[in-house]
């Protein structure tokens, strides 16, 4: 549906509605991906969704629907009336942005090469991209995003974002990298594939007993980011007394290297203008030097804390900051070797397990390690589970990286996480062998 269409949808709705205050979220998605196997081969049609938020009476409701005529849309608006009788009422009044701020962001969002991009046109990328010792995956997709609500604020915008991830196996180990873009000529492929084709390891060997130090490439540090991000940066987390900071916010936890940033605006990066209030992004300060201090907040979680609204809503119920970015350090890659030389090197995380998120307490199954032997690279070590508290191993930073990656993840849909490799010391908690990783195979 054309953006002039939806909004003659949204002003009809909008006119119906006896609620204090009243938003509508049109939120439309096509999505694309290949691979190097073609397993995982799909191209979807664009899927919808309507967000419809009322606050009426300080309480909050909320209806959802993939349905666009003006009917259904009163009648989810007639629910989330109904859902806001029940909900608790907020502290102070919530009130909806206005439209008196204006965006800033005046990037492209939006490449017509990736809006043109077929399951055909993919695979001869890949071909391109990998030849013959490399497996690849691409990701693409492209978002059409509308927010209206009572107080006239009206915003709108489409965007598109690749992501590419490569993978090389051998009989000792393997390696992998990845990184997104706004667009294929800024993903930076041949920087991606270089990561990924590092000298192979010649042997294998056992994990090392007791604590040693560990060297997280960007893609494993982006892992760790995004459950800071989830399990305690959260609105939600916060307020749910979950969060570490609910004890911990405006003390000093982490090393004093560790700067955190959001950034809506920054690049190389996936910008984006708003949130999904409409509220214009601006940059944050996170974490200054080791000291957290700002959680993300949506306008009615930022009247139930007393506190002031961060611009990161994402479906009216939470907010989650959409474009972290933990500041490089001076490090070269010869340097970070050198700080973790006689440990371990972690090439790739997968999702980790927040079990207990008031100490960051998480599992995940590392992938693609070495030992790091006399300043470089050496033999390949079994992927194994590690065990571990981020507010303890973030404490004990030795060197931070002057490159940086960027990656998308599942709590960034319309953003991504930038890191550079860090080095942990005294990391502990390596729990043993776990499978391989589907695909990892040798080949």
């Amino acid at each position: 549906m054309p953006f002039d269409q939806v909004s003659a949808t949204f002003e009809q709705v909008l006119a119906t509605s006896t609620a204090d205050e009243t938003e509508l979220v049109w939120f439309e998605r096509k999505y694309g991906q290949a691979s190097s196997d073609r397993r995982k081969d799909q191209f979807a049609s664009p899927q919808l969704t309507v967000l419809i938020r009322v606050i009426e009476g300080g309480r909050q409701g909320w209806h959802r629907t993939d349905t666009a005529n003006a009917s259904d849309l009163e009648a989810g608006l007639r629910q989330a009336l109904a859902v806001s009788k029940v909900q608790p009422k907020a502290k102070k009044q919530p009130v909806l942005p206005t439209n008196n701020r204006d965006l800033r962001f005046v990037g492209k969002l939006l490449d017509s090469e990736l809006s043109r991009l077929d399951l055909k046109s993919a695979q001869g990328l890949l071909q391109t991209w990998c030849g013959h010792t490399i497996k690849g995956q691409l990701d693409w997709s492209e978002t059409r995003l509308a927010v209206f609500n009572s107080h006239g604020l009206r915003r709108s915008a489409a965007s598109s974002e690749v992501s590419f991830e490569a993978r090389r196996n051998g009989s000792h180990g393997g390696s992998r990298a990845a990184g997104s873009a706004r667009s294929l000529a800024a993903l930076g492929v041949p920087k991606i594939c270089e990561r990924v084709n590092h000298q192979p390891a010649e042997r294998s060997a056992e994990l090392p007993s007791g604590s040693v130090p560990v060297l997280l490439a960007p893609e494993a540090t982006i892992a760790l980011l995004n459950v800071i991000n989830t399990f305690a940066l959260a609105g939600r987390s916060y307020l749910d007394g979950t969060s570490f900071l609910v004890r911990h916010r405006n003390f000093q936890v982490f090393d004093r290297a560790l700067n955190l940033r959001d950034d809506g605006h920054r690049l190389p990066g996936l910008p984006f203008p708003f949130d999904l209030e409409g509220s214009p992004k601006q940059p944050l300060d996170l974490i200054c030097e080791g000291q957290p201090s700002t959680v993300a907040l949506n306008e009615y979680q930022g009247a139930e804390a007393g506190m002031r609204p961060t611009a990161q809503a994402v479906g009216g119920q939470d907010a989650l900051f959409g474009n972290l970015f933990l500041l490089p350090g001076g490090a070269s890659d010869q340097e970070l070797l050198d700080a973790a030389d006689g440990g371990i090197y972690i090439g790739w995380l997968d999702p980790p397990e927040c079990y207990e998120p008031t100490q960051l307490r998480i599992r995940a199954n590392a992938r693609c390690v070495r030992r790091i032997e006399a300043g470089r690279l050496g033999a390949a070590l079994p992927d194994f589970a590690w065990e571990e508290s981020l507010l303890r191993a973030l404490a004990r930073l030795n060197a931070i990286g002057g490159e940086t990656v960027v990656h998308s993840t599942p709590t960034t849909p319309l953003g991504a996480i930038s890191a550079p490799a860090i080095v942990l010391a005294n990391a502990e908690g390596f729990c043993g062998p776990v499978k391989r990783a589907v695909g990892d195979a040798a080949g």
